[in-house]
């Protein structure tokens, strides 16, 4: 390889010199100005980069230039690291200091409160306390008013025209009913589809032949949504009633914002109008909440006709 001419010696070394003062100068500053951690770093890897360029091109005194700036950038990048360090733990502590005057006046204004508690009389404590119910009354009040609290609801169908029965959903309970879905079960339509089926497959006992008959029973439930309501009801459509000459059976659950439960819904055809009974429940515990039954509801040996589950011992309490 061709060695470089004086003039380009002459070049490099000019090149050189100036980057070398330029990153001295700047270490000089930093050295009295420290930088923030990170930046005295990136001129040494700058330095570091470009000292291989020059390194064969400049004499011994320009080399140990190049060295000793390094040296000093590398120091300035330590120095940075220890302020930054004590910084650091200065403000901790500053921080901690704070967080523990904040806990001694919350400290300080909690025992004073409580010895001005103290040093009310009986009557004043009394009136405190009953103005401290009231508002916490209504921040519950409040809550449940959002969430629905222990209100629950029931659909009821009214008889109108060509089979179709009107759904008029009826709140129990103060709170508004949010986020409300109903799954209706019709019995009467799993009946006749399942009872269709028979017709055009022979009964087999095998479990492709289950899961069909799952699948009908699924593909029969209605998902009925319901908005969202603070009226005592709502009218929610028109429901088409599958034919029947027994009556109608429903079963019904409810999934809302504060929770689920299920309506059991008997129809029956008497003197060409409709009578109802009602019962909702919890579906997991059972826990009977409400029931409605019409007089006129038919009974067989004395029992409602409904195939609502009953205590082992004793009538249920729609019975009694």
């Amino acid at each position: 390889m061709a060695e470089p001419s004086k003039s380009a010696l002459r070049v490099w070394g000019k090149l050189s010199w100036l980057c070398v003062l330029a990153l001295l100068l700047l270490g000089i500053w930093w050295m009295f100005h420290l930088p923030t951690v990170g930046k005295g770093g990136l001129f040494l890897a700058v330095g570091a980069t470009l000292m291989p360029l020059f390194w064969e091109k400049v004499g011994t005194i320009a080399r140990m230039s190049w060295i000793a700036m390094l040296f000093l950038l590398l120091a300035v990048e330590y120095r940075a690291i220890d302020k930054d360090r004590a910084d650091f733990a200065r403000d901790e502590v500053c921080r901690r200091h704070e967080e523990n005057q904040k806990f001694s006046d919350i400290g300080t204004a909690i025992t004073n409160n409580v010895q001005k508690l103290l040093d009310h009389s009986d009557l004043e404590f009394a009136k405190t306390m009953a103005r401290s119910d009231a508002i916490m009354s209504g921040v519950a009040d409040s809550i449940k008013t959002q969430t629905g609290g222990s209100s629950f609801c029931y659909i009821d169908f009214e008889q109108a025209l060509y089979d179709v029965g009107g759904m008029t959903v009826i709140r129990i309970g103060k709170y508004p009913l949010r986020d409300v879905s109903a799954q209706i079960m019709d019995e009467a339509k799993t009946r006749l589809a399942v009872q269709n089926f028979y017709q055009s497959h022979p009964p087999s006992r095998d479990e492709a032949f289950a899961d069909q008959i799952f699948a009908i029973q699924r593909a029969s439930e209605v998902m009925q949504p319901v908005p969202d309501f603070a009226t005592p009801s709502r009218f929610i459509g028109g429901y088409h009633m599958t034919k029947s000459s027994w009556g109608q059976s429903f079963q019904i659950l409810f999934r809302a914002f504060n929770g689920a439960w299920i309506e059991r819904l008997e129809i029956r055809i008497v003197n060409g109008k409709w009578v109802k009974a009602i019962l909702v429940e919890h579906p997991v515990a059972g826990k009977r909440e409400f029931f409605k039954i019409d007089p006129l509801y038919p009974r067989v040996n004395g029992k409602l006709d409904v195939a609502w589950p009953r205590p082992v011992n004793g009538k249920p309490e729609w019975e009694q």
